[in-house]
């Protein structure tokens, strides 16, 4: 026994040698010396930050998220050996805000005289490429693939109900709202939107076609009305797309890379990832951007193996928050939010350790594709909120309730329940049967008061009054454009407005350098020998199904699923 003790105990200490050499060595700086191209390829689903994972021996094994891209590119702007970004845009999947992010740094760089070369493979292939083709016109030069697909078409929305399908297995839904528009329950009671869930939607998709029009007779030197024009005669060929306009080349990848390689003759070329890693980190002040990414949850943050899901556990952020309240040398945090929502309880949990934060450091929220619901509520009390034009934020309400399954049980599979209880209410959250009279009245004031208590933080924290809470509440969700009139947010923009808002809230003098940090960080190689895995925990997936089957937690702030997915576009 003491011999497996002591063997433990040396390979602990072995590994954190190895684990802290490869760290070390992985962050030794690259040189790269003289004039270079950047290059970037989208190929994947955009995500705002994945946490890079340290390697002994290896390096630090990166993928690219929209936070590595920017930290590239914020150097970049300054480089003058930089000459120029040569954009590959392939499968690339993003939300709109996300695209307008990604745009904000191209024509940053086409400010700091850096020419952008984009080769946009296809706008989409048997599917909607609005997104991508949206993205790739920010360029000063787009070339597309000669057998490529131009699906310019649009935006399109469409939900899904299953009330029909849940009265023909006898599952009966018993679900209530607080707010006229809260209406994510509507997908299990409904067989078509509400008026009320209508409007709403159909005034966030104007907000967003506008934009998209907007920025693309911008960058293609066109009216508004002839990029709308062309949208509805969308899909185009390639062929057509050049004779329109959309398009200023038709190309293969050798030819692409040939005229690049001409225009900027002896320019190297360098992947964006390892420009990233030649680059030094400032030493002054540091701010730091933390990334709040999925559905709010009590517990521990994590990412489900089986679906992707992203999970923001109030545990784990309500720490990390704590810490940074703490940790010397940070200066401001900013509070990166791509979220539909989730749990009344686990939001109000996260909002305190935000307002904690707020009393001894700056706090600026950036919102990215989602801020809403309880992705709205951790943002409330921030002191400085900045949102894409493009951002769906807002719904401010409360959906709860339940699926009933007790006729589905016995008539169609045969199976009966014989039930004892002490106490009046000890069924209330059974799934056999709806709530009665009294349990519903208990459970609407349960919401009821959840409301008021999400309604008074946006108030506090916005400098509101109830009256104006209320009228752009009731579960209402709004564009960042809309959203900045209406007094949910200060400002338009992404990262370099968030962190030029921390910085200038902190008093760091214009000018000073400044580094900046991305949490949460990845574990370690002892963390994953100890099972101590603060960014991936367990699956969820049991917990995921089970959601749709159990009672919902009292106070659920949650998006309308047709909604959110407009943030994939």
């Amino acid at each position: 026994m003491k011999r497996l003790l002591v063997i433990l105990v040396v390979l602990f200490v072995v590994a954190g040698v190895l684990t802290t050499a490869g760290i070390l060595l992985s962050d030794r700086p690259l040189t790269i010396r003289g004039q270079k191209i950047l290059t970037l390829t989208l190929d994947d689903t955009v995500v705002d930050y994945l946490p890079p994972i340290h390697m002994p021996f290896v390096g630090t094994l990166e993928r690219e998220s929209l936070a590595s891209i920017y930290r590239a590119v914020a150097a970049a702007r300054g480089d003058d050996e930089v000459q120029a970004l040569a954009l590959t845009i392939r499968a690339a999947r993003m939300g709109l805000a996300t695209a307008q992010e990604l745009r904000g740094l191209v024509l940053s760089l086409r400010a700091e005289g850096k020419r952008v070369e984009c080769y946009l493979e296809t706008a989409g292939e048997g599917s909607n490429g609005t997104v991508a083709y949206f993205l790739a016109s920010a360029c000063d030069h787009v070339s597309m693939a000669p057998a490529g697909e131009l699906n310019l078409v649009g935006l399109y929305s469409d939900a899904l109900f299953l009330r029909g399908t849940l009265e023909k297995l006898r599952i009966r839904p018993d679900f209530f709202s607080e707010g006229a528009y809260k209406s994510a329950a509507e997908s299990w009671t409904e067989t078509e939107h509400s008026p009320a869930a209508e409007e709403a939607l159909a005034t966030l998709l104007d907000d967003l076609f506008g934009q998209i029009v907007g920025d693309v007779a911008t960058a293609r030197g066109l009216e508004a009305a002839a990029v709308e024009s062309l949208i509805d005669g969308a899909p185009y060929l390639p062929s057509e797309a050049l004779e329109l306009g959309l398009v200023d080349e038709l190309a293969y990848p050798d030819q692409f890379w040939e005229r690049v390689d001409a225009r900027f003759s002896g320019v190297q070329r360098v992947e964006l990832a390892q420009y990233r890693r030649s680059l030094s980190r400032p030493s002054g002040p540091r701010v730091a951007v933390v990334f709040a990414q999925g559905t709010i949850l009590r517990g521990g943050s994590g990412v489900d193996p089986w679906t992707d899901e992203m999970v923001i556990g109030s545990d784990d952020m309500g720490s990390l928050l704590d810490r940074l309240a703490e940790a010397e040398g940070v200066s401001a945090v900013v509070l990166r939010i791509d979220s539909p929502g989730g749990s009344a309880l686990a939001s109000d949990l996260i909002l305190r350790s935000v307002e904690v934060l707020g009393r001894r450091k700056p706090v600026v929220v950036s919102m990215s594709d989602l801020a809403a619901s309880g992705g709205y509520y951790i943002a409330a009390k921030a002191r400085h909120v900045v949102a894409w034009p493009a951002t769906i934020t807002g719904s401010i309400g409360v959906v709860g309730g339940k699926l009933t399954t007790r006729d589905f049980q016995q008539e169609l599979l045969g199976i009966t329940h014989d039930e004892l209880k002490r106490g009046a209410n000890a069924d209330m959250y059974s799934t056999l049967d709806p709530f009665r009279p009294e349990q519903a009245d208990h459970y609407r004031r349960m919401m009821g008061e959840t409301y008021e208590t999400f309604k008074g933080h946006v108030a506090e924290g916005r400098g509101l009054t109830a009256d104006e809470v209320e009228a752009v509440a009731q579960g209402r969700v709004w564009s960042g454009d809309r959203a900045l009139g209406l007094g949910l947010v200060d400002g338009i923009g992404g990262l370099d407005e968030a962190i030029a808002a921390a910085r200038s809230e902190a008093g760091i003098a214009e000018g000073e350098e400044v580094r900046i940090d991305f949490y949460p960080r990845s574990p370690g190689l002892l963390d994953l020998l100890l099972e101590n895995q603060p960014l991936v925990r367990g699956s969820l997936s049991a917990e995921v199904v089970f959601r749709a089957l159990t009672p919902r937690p009292i106070g659920t702030l949650e998006l309308p699923r047709e909604i959110a997915a407009l943030a994939d576009l």
